[in-house]
């Protein structure tokens, strides 16, 4: 994948309904001393080193790894990294769309751990001081590699165990409190706004219908909205539409504008620009690549 400085790196799952992707990177014996080109994306990333050195680099700190440590970058962060030394570098890469595993059990959550309420990169200088912790995660995103590799019948549930654990792991050595967890009055109220937002993606759905069916102001529901989850009432909305239009695309055999009509776009002009904008290909460019025979 070729970047231009600064480009936003769009991550192309196997499985658009279980939005991880995790695989092995190998640098031979030789040593190079420049960076690859500095990119982001919305997903969280993990890097686990099996063998040589590894220099990451953010815009605010470089993280010389080496076999057996762990890096975390949180969503939107910024960074760049390059082999060091003369040794075979070997190391397990894995972006997760975090959203996708936060399940409404999770919600007071849901803001920090997709990077909306928390730079989870700052959890780098914490693991620092947790040597055995460092380990444990290093061997769920092991596992979760295999897992994934092997496709075992249930490696699904694995795999979200793993991630589990890998959050709790991560709160129990939070001194420095970054993971805030929602309020759970604040949690209790928005509880009913998301489930009711699920039933209702098939129409067009403005606050003010939202807010006036819980009994709300508008203006106040907007900013707690906000609060809890970190986004906006609008971004949220788009997200869980986009959701629902990856899934309706692979599951049914609707043309791309009855779908935009399905996940509540009156124009289907506006729904193509939105997913473009979401996906980084075309809805009909999403199916292809998905639907594609496996060489």
């Amino acid at each position: 994948m070729n970047l231009t400085a600064y480009d936003k790196e769009h991550v192309d799952y196997e499985d658009p309904n279980f939005r991880m992707k995790i695989w092995t990177l190998h640098h031979p014996s030789q040593p190079s001393a420049q960076y690859g080109p500095w990119h982001y994306h919305e997903e969280v990333e993990l890097i686990a080193v099996l063998q040589g050195t590894l220099t990451m680099e953010t815009t605010h700190l470089s993280y010389h790894l080496q076999a057996g440590n762990v890096v975390m970058l949180g969503s939107n962060e910024l960074h760049r990294s390059h082999k060091h030394g003369h040794d075979d570098l070997l190391y397990i890469v894995c972006h997760v769309d975090m959203a996708a595993f936060m399940d409404p059990s999770l919600l007071p959550y849901f803001a920090a751990f997709t990077g909306r309420s928390a730079n989870l990169t700052q959890f780098n200088e914490t693991m620092c001081k947790y040597p055995a912790s460092i380990q444990v995660i290093h061997q769920l995103i092991h596992q979760m590699l295999l897992d994934m590799t092997i496709q075992q019948r249930g490696y699904e549930l694995s795999i979200n165990a793993s991630l589990k654990k890998l959050m709790y792991t991560l709160i129990q050595i939070d001194d420095a409190h970054i993971i805030k967890p929602m309020d759970p009055q604040l949690a209790e109220k928005l509880r009913p706004a998301l489930v009711y937002i699920e039933q209702q993606l098939e129409i067009p759905l403005q606050i003010a219908d939202i807010s006036s069916k819980l009994n709300y102001n508008s203006s106040y529901f907007a900013k707690l909205f906000k609060k809890g989850m970190g986004m906006t009432f609008t971004s949220y909305v788009q997200m869980r539409r986009m959701k629902r239009a990856e899934q309706l695309l692979l599951t049914e055999a609707w043309s791309v504008t009855e779908i935009s009509g399905k996940v509540g776009f009156t124009s289907p002009a506006q729904f193509y620009q939105l997913f473009k904008r979401h996906f980084g290909c075309s809805p009909r460019q999403f199916v292809e690549k998905r639907t594609l025979p496996k060489l």
